[in-house]
């Protein structure tokens, strides 16, 4: 055979076997385009988070993001899986349980990926705290269970996320005594802390009551410092050597936030304020049972008399 023939052969069989594994070069690099959930810890895909009690679910926004954009919108679809529980614990040597069912939810399970972008949309995996038990540590997998390009490698190895959450034992105790406390007027009211100094003694002439001017819808309030995930109790001590119908038909607030208005009308109109109303006289103690969270308490006459105070003892979850 012609020697230029047999030399044209060879570089057109070359050229083809370079052009096939270029090709395959660039299918397996679109294949390595993988799909994970985001934020990341770090490089890991598992993240802690430990919850206090609360009856107001907590809330984590995660999204969806490929290692690099493509030209076409990406339609894919993400899942809690609790199978993956037991297969994460034998390969990691662990013993986390599955979350109780009614504990967790997805607020969407439809995602996208516009063209040209690398992350989703976001979504918030939504955990009801007051519905685990304390100090068991649990493992929610939620994973990209599908996706609408082939461009796309699902590989559920990377494309799962996995959550250890535990809640603890709550810390129970006085919320309350010596924080910061206020009145409606301060110019015209008398020793505020005298109804937070964990003394309940009703008599004027001992030291350890308060009381407001006169003035329509007087107040008491306390700061916590901070918010508690869970107030249990609230017991309001009257005074007792006299004067005792001065604190009645009066509301008890509770806020995670200040409170936005000095009226009665206000705090009930205010969004996240829990309110309870008392009809008659102030007790000794009168007990509320409001089992929410909060960290601003205020006491609230609805009539134009003296707020008068021994004590307000608040018990719960410390902050």
């Amino acid at each position: 055979m012609n020697k230029k023939i047999i030399f044209c052969l060879g570089v057109l069989i070359v050229s083809s076997i370079l052009i096939f594994f270029s090709c395959k070069k660039q299918t397996n690099s679109k294949k390595l385009n993988g799909i994970y959930i985001v934020p990341l810890s770090g490089a890991s895909t598992s993240e802690n988070k430990t919850l206090l009690y609360s009856t107001t679910p907590y809330k984590f926004a995660l999204a969806a993001a490929i290692s690099s954009a493509i030209g076409t919108d990406v339609d894919l679809n993400i899942a809690v899986d609790n199978s993956l529980v037991s297969t994460f614990n034998k390969a990691q040597k662990t013993t986390y349980a599955v979350m109780p069912e009614g504990s967790y939810s997805l607020e969407a399970t439809s995602l996208k990926i516009n063209k040209d972008q690398i992350a989703s949309n976001q979504t918030n995996l939504v955990v009801k705290s007051n519905l685990l038990t304390n100090d068991v540590s649990y493992l929610l997998p939620v994973k990209v269970s599908s996706v609408s390009s082939n461009e796309i490698t699902l590989n559920s190895a990377i494309a799962t996320k996995y959550y250890i959450i535990r809640t603890p034992t709550p810390i129970i105790g006085n919320l309350s005594d010596g924080k910061n406390s206020y009145w409606k007027n301060p110019d015209e009211s008398y020793n505020p802390f005298r109804g937070n100094d964990g003394n309940t003694d009703g008599e004027w002439g001992n030291a350890s009551v308060c009381e407001s001017g006169a003035g329509l819808e007087q107040y008491w309030e306390v700061d916590l410092g901070g918010v508690s995930p869970r107030i249990d109790d609230v017991k309001i001590w009257n005074r007792t050597d006299c004067c005792d119908d001065r604190t009645a038909k009066f509301y008890l607030f509770i806020s995670d936030v200040p409170f936005t208005g000095k009226t009665v009308a206000a705090s009930l109109a205010q969004p996240g304020v829990y309110n309870y109303y008392n009809d008659g006289k102030a007790g000794l103690p009168t007990v509320v049972l409001p089992k929410v969270s909060g960290r601003y308490i205020r006491l609230q006459n609805t009539t134009s008399a003296s707020l008068t105070l021994a004590e307000l003892t608040a018990t719960g979850v410390k902050p």
